[in-house]
């Protein structure tokens, strides 16, 4: 076969295999953009009612008393939140501004237009008022204009101690920066596709075969993710490559447990979150699998962050989470349910399900609980419930937190069955 038949011959297997590389190429950048654009837009989403919902913690565990507003100031008992500069740090640090309304008007704000004249005195849309001063819920709008700037935001009721809703908190962060962001990405998907593309180029004869099916499982793999299913695998094989595919399947895999774990688990104390814990706690109702439910609590945190600090109070619930790590290793899990409060779900009768809850109790005595050279005195109540096929999860839950409360009210540091 002459030069000229075996160059016609190679260019139809390259333009063969090009073809669907190129579309492959397309989808995954498509389908990576769609999971990004998702992902990302629900971590802002996140990061601004984690930044509200923060806010008013802070208000509400660290200042006593109601809110007042008066003569231009706001006040929260001794607190004149007017002249606090926490608004202007949190923006300079996370891009994100922040509003306090006294019922739907501004009167804190980060916001400024295009010339710099701040949004204080402004109304909030009637949308809004409605939904969070009257109906007193959260609201998550997607699509603001204030002072002529588009914004994701989140608002909340702000209560006096009465719950009476005398305003409202919100968070939002500007729709260009998040367009800036997606726009990188896609170049960035944009340039790795035509790489893989002038790699497969090179390889064709060798690897043709090969890499379109490896390219089919990688695609298969992020559309299994598209769908919502992280806890599928990438194909070993894939993985053990050492060209660029093999890179592909590893960052694919690598996404996977990332959005897994920043889906799924507490960043603190790296227990399942309170999300999780109910889509492991159907599954097991729906498998028919028998299981008992375990609401700890660790005793007077406050005064733990009051005496050492915040940062003691972050050790004690890290150690904490390791202790109950431990203790409900193969044989159920554990969820920080919120704040000092984690759920343990055991895949056991009610006998031993007490018996761990005993183990875990003494395991939390016996620990030694020292920040920077400063022992700290931890102990746990215990609320214990036994689940059931029948019976709705989230009814033992609510038993065994009923439970947590009469220990706690009968002195704490014990557990109730």
């Amino acid at each position: 076969m002459d030069k000229k038949a075996v160059r016609s011959i190679r260019e139809k297997l390259l333009s063969i295999v090009l073809l669907p590389i190129i579309v492959l190429s397309i989808l995954i950048t498509m389908i990576g953009v769609t999971l990004f654009y998702r992902f990302y837009t629900k971590s802002i989403r996140d990061e601004l009612k984690a930044t509200t919902n923060t806010m008013l913690d802070y208000l509400n565990i660290m200042v006593e008393g109601e809110y007042e507003y008066k003569d231009g100031v706001l006040m929260k008992g001794d607190l004149n939140i007017t002249e606090s500069t926490m608004l202007c740090q949190i923006k300079k640090q996370s891009q994100i501004d922040l509003t306090v309304f006294w019922k739907d008007t501004r009167i804190l704000t980060t916001i400024e237009d295009a010339q710099g004249v701040s949004a204080v005195g402004t109304k909030s849309d009637s949308d809004v008022a409605n939904m969070v001063l009257h109906v007193g819920r959260d609201y998550f709008p997607d699509n603001l204009v204030i002072n002529g700037m588009k914004y994701i935001g989140y608002y909340a009721p702000l209560e006096n101690g009465n719950h009476e809703i005398v305003g409202m908190m919100f968070s939002g962060k500007q729709k260009n920066l998040v367009y800036q962001k997606i726009i990188e990405v896609v170049l960035w998907f944009a340039v790795f596709s035509f790489a893989v593309v002038g790699f497969s180029v090179w390889i064709t004869r060798k690897f043709s075969s090969h890499m379109i099916e490896d390219i089919n499982s990688i695609n298969q793999f992020l559309k299994t993710i598209s769908e919502g299913n992280l806890r599928t695998a990438l194909d070993e094989r894939v993985v053990q490559r050492t060209d660029e595919l093999g890179s592909i399947g590893m960052y694919a895999s690598k996404m996977r447990r990332n959005l897994q774990k920043l889906i799924e688990t507490d960043s603190l104390t790296g227990l399942y979150n309170r999300r999780s814990c109910h889509s492991m706690l159907e599954a097991i109702v729906q498998n028919g699998e028998n299981y008992c439910v375990i609401m700890c609590d660790i005793d007077l945190f406050k005064k733990i962050n009051d005496c050492y600090g915040h940062d003691a109070g972050d050790y004690v619930l890290v150690e904490t989470s390791d202790l109950i790590r431990q203790n409900v290793q193969d044989v159920g899990f554990a969820s920080r349910w919120g704040g000092e409060e984690f759920l343990l779900v055991y895949k056991l009768n009610f006998e031993q399900t007490k018996e761990r809850a005993a183990k875990l109790q003494q395991s939390i005595r016996e620990h030694e609980f020292c920040y920077q050279g400063t022992s700290i005195q931890v102990t746990l109540t215990f609320g214990v419930a036994k689940g059931a096929s029948h019976k709705d999860y989230e009814q033992v839950i609510t038993q065994a937190d009923q439970r947590l409360y009469i220990g706690k009210n009968n002195g704490r540091n014990q557990i109730v069955f």
